[in-house]
């Protein structure tokens, strides 16, 4: 029996180091990646350009983040990302003065045309990895970036301080995004479940189509007190039919970047649709901005909790004033305010 105790005394020495070795091994800080590399919101290491003069991006998303991340100056030519873009061309002079690429509606680029215009750096979405080959034949290094969460923005706000070496700047824009998020948040996270309207988020296929929980539309709706429609449905934007939505019957209908596929009268009037509370209620809405949508991408897309709060929950958000609001958010990312872009707020449903 003494032989067989020392023979368990052994082993479980052995099993303490062996256990005590595996958490030394876990606790191991992540290895550094060598200067000049990164890695993006693919995962990918990337090794960036010695020196990074103009940059550009083929999705909407990354691009109005490069406006935040006060990268204009870097930008080399103008973005066709929407209204807002377009506006900020009218009234700053130095970006009105970059040259045009020939775009399709969704800004993919030309690779050619880039590498003409010398693009060092070109930033994409997660969800065109299969292009990002054109680019890098070209000779363009290349970025993954995503925003369909909070996380995902900040992640790609940190990304490119680390690029541009303005860490600073990064912090300053999540600071600024947590500040909006929370304005909404600490008003709504009180709510009962029975106490939030559901609420059907459509998008560029119109109102046959649904914002589902892999969006940020669905963090949207959820912060500003409501339970997405369509969280259950996979996927981007979601294809559904009458049915569905009669099944959904939501209270609301917030018509999101539909790019004039649907208007709330014609959803209104649509005869399929005429049972839905939304509809019957005459509770149908579109965002109220002339310079584009505010559902994506995020930063502006603040902008998309606060009005959303303010139509789905009033009474909690009475003392908001959505232009100033407006005014300070495109002022963070443009250096312009709405107002001087030409921003107004329109009628945002027939109930107003």
């Amino acid at each position: 029996m003494k032989k067989w105790g020392k023979y368990l005394l052994v082993i479980l020495a052995v099993c303490l180091l062996v256990a005590a070795g595996c958490q030394a091994q876990e606790e191991e800080p992540a290895e550094q990646l060598p200067e000049g590399v990164i890695e993006d919101q693919l995962g990918r290491e990337v090794v960036l350009p010695e020196q990074i003069d103009k940059v550009a991006a083929t999705h909407i998303y990354g691009g109005k983040m490069l406006f935040a991340m006060g990268q204009k100056d870097k930008i080399a030519y103008q973005l066709q990302l929407g209204a807002d873009v377009e506006a900020l061309a009218e009234v700053d002079e130095a970006y009105g003065a970059l040259p045009t690429v020939s775009s399709t509606p969704n800004g993919a680029d030309s690779p050619e045309s880039l590498a003409a215009l010398g693009v060092d750096v070109i930033f994409f979405d997660v969800s065109e990895v299969d292009e990002a080959a054109a680019y890098e034949n070209a000779g363009i290094t290349t970025v993954a970036v995503s925003g369909e969460t909070f996380d995902e923005v900040y992640a790609t706000a940190r990304l490119m301080g680390q690029i541009f070496d303005n860490e600073s700047r990064a912090e300053e824009l999540i600071s600024f995004i947590e500040s909006k998020r929370e304005l909404v948040a600490s008003r709504t996270e009180g709510l009962k479940d029975d106490e939030k309207p559901v609420v059907l988020v459509t998008g560029s296929g119109g109102v046959y189509t649904a914002a589902t929980s892999s969006m940020f539309q669905h963090q949207m709706i959820e912060t500003a007190g409501g339970i997405n429609a369509g969280a259950e449905l996979t996927g981007r934007w979601a294809r559904i039919s009458a049915e569905d939505i009669i099944a959904m019957d939501p209270d609301y209908i917030i018509l999101g970047s539909s790019f004039g596929v649907d208007t709330v009268e014609s959803v209104l009037a649509d005869p399929a649709l005429q049972t839905v509370t939304a509809v019957k209620n005459q509770d149908v809405y579109i965002f109220p901005s002339n310079l584009g949508w505010w559902d994506f991408p995020l930063p502006q897309s603040v902008l998309g909790i606060i009005w959303t709060g303010t139509i789905i929950h009033p009474e909690l958000f009475q003392d908001i004033d959505i232009l100033a609001e407006a005014d300070e958010v495109y002022q963070m990312i443009y250096g312009y305010t709405y107002t001087e872009l030409g921003g107004v707020i329109t009628d945002a449903s027939r109930n107003q």
